[in-house]
Formats: C-alpha cells, structure tokens, sequence
C-alpha cells in the first residue's frame, strides 16, 4: 500500500479547484491492469531517456489519478520516487508549482488536455508543451518545461496513460512567463499566459518568413549574413529576432533557438 508524502491540509490553499481540474480528464470506468503490464516493458528505455538528455520522467494514470512510475536520473527535480508514487503523489507534484502560477498551469494544461480529448486522430501524435516554475527539492524554484504525450487510450480514444518529460530550461525562459505549445504532425498550436489580465493569449504560429530567420540563427548566422541571403535589411532580421524573443518569452536568442527547438517550432 502506498504511503502518505503529507498532510493533505498542508498542500495549497485552492484543493477543490485542482481536484476539479484532474477530474476532467478521467475516461469511462474500465479495467486498467493491462496497461500497467505493458508500459513496465519500457522501464529500461525510460530510465535511459532520463539519463541521456536530463529529464525527469512521469506516467500518470489518469483512472486513479496516481503517478505509476517515477525516474529522475539527473535530479531535474531531486525528490525521492516515493513522494511523487505515493497516494496523493499528484498533489506533491503540484503542491511545488509557483503559487502564482498554479491558476496558469491548470488553465493551460486544461486547455491541452481538452484539445486531446476533442481531436482524437491526434490522440497519440500530439505533444502539449507547458513551462513553469516549480520548486526543486532544495527549495530553488527552477523554470521547468514538461512535454506530455498520451501512450495509452480506451476504446473511445480517450486518454488513460500520459507520460511527461520534466526539462530544467531556467537558463532559458523569463521567469514570469508562461507558455502551452502542442505539436503535432505538420501543425503548431500556441498560447501564452498573460499574468496582468489573467487571461490565455493565442498566439500565432511562426510565419515561413520567421522559421527561415530562426534556421539561419540556428546555424550560426548573422543578421547582416541572413539579410544577403535573404534580399533584406538587416534591420528587418533584427525587428523579426526581437519579435521571436517576445513570443516565446526566451532570455536571449541561443535560449530561443534551444526552446524552438525543444518544442518543434521549426
């Protein structure tokens, strides 16, 4: 039997909103043991994913509500497992977002989550990409990203195993930023948070003209380089590095080429 992490008193003021919030995603009542069988086989792979590229790893059931599997193989995050596998594991997790922006986090996943359950061909395709601050083990608050995917569904396409990739990009993004991008198959979709209105942004994928600014920056070019090539002022290059840095809320532009690509923007 799983262990208590805590007191569920003591984990944050709006529990009821949070309990509403995971109660949304919960399919139709059916017998979930084959599911737990089969994502055991992919432990290894997990656990390697973890260690090569830094990333705490989650799967969370949505049925029960319970993280079934935890790996952190770089301390991403650095708690013990246990504290995420236990009974109100999920409320560990979320009892570490910034207090401010606990409303954003579940308004933005919200808005992922609801997008797989409306467009069920992409079921298995898209990849919802939130960021956020959430607090380490050692009390520093880090800028995370979490990239989810759905690995198991019902019958009806439902989603019933999600499994997320926790990255540290604090060297990346601002700090009071906040951003849902979902990639599928030859699409992007993005929103922002804004914290002055409280309110979710859309906001409008890279043009053709942006993604062939941001591959030459990702290659190491200048502006006055991307400007000949491109039969353009150099000034325009700069005006459109200026536009990217604010729509993805990145510190600098190798921050904004790294995040672009963390979460398919091009």
């Amino acid at each position: 039997m799983p262990t208590q992490a805590f007191a569920r008193s003591f984990i944050y003021n709006d529990i009821d909103k949070a309990q509403r919030y995971w109660n949304q995603f919960k399919p139709s009542e059916i017998d979930c043991l084959s599911f737990h069988e089969n994502w055991k086989s992919i432990i290894p792979h997990l656990e390697q994913v973890s260690a090569q590229n830094c990333v705490q790893v989650l799967l969370w059931n949505i049925l029960s509500n319970h993280f079934i599997y935890e790996v952190d193989k770089r301390n991403v995050a650095g708690y013990d497992p246990s504290l995420y596998l236990a009974d109100n594991g999920v409320d560990f997790l979320m009892s570490n977002f910034h207090p401010l922006f606990l409303t954003a986090i579940l308004s933005l996943l919200l808005r992922g989550f609801n997008y797989l359950i409306s467009n069920k061909q992409d079921i298995y395709s898209a990849v919802i990409n939130v960021d956020f601050l959430v607090r380490k083990s050692n009390g520093v608050y880090m800028h995370c990203l979490q990239q989810t995917t759905c690995i198991a569904a019902d019958d009806n396409k439902h989603p019933i195993l999600l499994l997320s990739y926790i990255h540290d990009i604090t060297y990346l993004k601002k700090e009071k930023t906040t951003n849902l991008v979902i990639t599928i198959p030859d699409e992007v979709k993005w929103w922002n948070y804004d914290f002055d209105t409280n309110s979710i942004e859309v906001v409008q994928p890279l043009s053709k003209q942006e993604k062939i600014i941001l591959f030459h920056l990702a290659n190491g070019k200048s502006s006055k380089d991307i400007a000949k090539e491109l039969f353009i002022s150099p000034l325009t290059i700069d005006t459109h590095r200026r536009h990217l840095l604010k729509k993805t809320n990145c510190l600098n532009t190798t921050g904004m080429i790294t995040y672009a690509k963390l979460v398919g923007l091009f």
